[in-house]
């Protein structure tokens, strides 16, 4: 159902577990249709959904998406509680991109180290900080996880999105997200001229502004490295904008749109983003056929409506008692380092240098 375009041929017998009974479809890879053999009887709709894909399938998978070069994609899951959702991400992008690592990173939530155990990833236990309001402990948390993942593009994802096949279309710009349409931000000759010290011509176009970077967008390794270093986030003046503009602009949709064009990186809206909104299948933007969807509105979230499996309990620990009620999980606008530093011990993922708010 996620590739209705693409129905000339049987589907291959090494991607059944992909392809709903009784439908016919052709996966299409960089180098245009590949001839497949003719299937088998298919099987149930039951045995479908149970099944999970063979060693031959994610080679396949790997083929198609460039996924069998595990330097191309790396998943960061920014994550506070919600195991079964995020069990669930897992073993979907292990199914889709067999080859490309995961990062977990909990702001203060649950521990998923258990589960990485068993899945091959990485899980970063952070402070909470509530760092989706406050751009200093959100960006070095992204910037620590590019340098653990290695990889040409990190692909950030919430426990709310879903994930629907392999990455279509490759990345072509710095950072890309779904597209917002009609949206626009404050601040445009201000960010144009600290993005000018380093790309001399930049323009911080509309096009851009439209590209919504939450659970599903794309960030190229070297636009995080640069972007979101302490020394670079340090640069902007978040007083002067969020006094200027509004309070928004701290939250971590919008701030990376910020810190982003003021230093020359190109983002642009990607296809493979979808935001559903009213409907669970048919997307508010985007395409119907986006390797990842994101939810708002009426639509709800589906994965924070998945049940915890019995089976699955062990793949988690509880938020460490530590990290209980130390921080209004809702607080805005209320981050201070020396706070941080005093609560925690320590300045690890947050940014080194100080803000403070006016």
């Amino acid at each position: 159902r996620h590739y209705p375009q693409l129905k000339t041929q049987a589907c291959p017998t090494d991607l059944m577990s992909l392809c709903e009974p009784g439908k016919k479809m052709l996966r299409q890879g960089a180098g245009g249709p590949r001839p497949a053999p003719a299937p088998p009887p298919p099987p149930d709709a039951s045995a479908l959904v149970a099944s999970s894909v063979s060693p031959t399938a994610s080679k396949a998978i790997s083929q198609q998406t460039g996924d069998g070069d595990s330097s191309r994609y790396g998943f960061y899951i920014h994550a506070f509680q919600s195991p079964a959702a995020v069990i669930y991400q897992v073993r979907e992008l292990k199914k889709f991109f067999p080859q490309s690592p995961i990062y977990i990173m909990t702001d203060g939530g649950a521990d998923f180290s258990p589960l990485c155990e068993k899945e091959g990833c990485t899980f970063k236990a952070c402070p909470p900080a509530n760092d989706r309001w406050h751009p200093w402990p959100f960006f070095r948390r992204m910037y620590d996880a590019a340098i653990s993942l290695k990889t040409e593009f990190v692909i950030m994802l919430e426990p709310d999105n879903t994930i629907h096949g392999p990455i279509k279309k490759t990345p072509e710009y710095d950072a890309g997200g779904l597209i917002v349409k009609d949206r626009s931000f404050a601040g445009k000759p201000y960010v144009e001229k600290m993005a000018k010290a380093r790309v001399p011509g930049f323009k911080w176009t509309k096009t851009s502004q439209q590209a919504g970077l939450c659970g599903g967008s794309y960030y190229r390794h070297e636009a995080i490295l640069d972007a979101f270093s302490d020394e670079n986030v340090a640069k902007l003046d978040w007083n002067m904008l969020g006094e200027s503009f509004s309070k928004e602009i701290y939250s971590s949709d919008f701030a990376m749109q910020y810190a982003l064009a003021a230093r020359g990186w190109r983002i642009q809206p990607w296809e493979e983003a979808a935001q559903m909104h009213n409907d669970k299948e048919i997307p508010l933007a985007g395409p119907k056929d986006a390797a990842f969807r994101h939810y708002s509105g009426p639509v709800g979230k589906p994965t924070y409506e998945l049940e915890l499996k019995a089976e699955d309990r062990p793949l988690f620990k509880e938020q460490p008692e530590k990290f209980k009620g130390i921080n209004n999980p809702n607080c805005q606008l209320c981050y201070n380092l020396d706070r941080y530093r005093t609560l925690f011990g320590t300045e690890e993922c947050t940014n080194r240098i100080p803000h403070n708010y006016t």
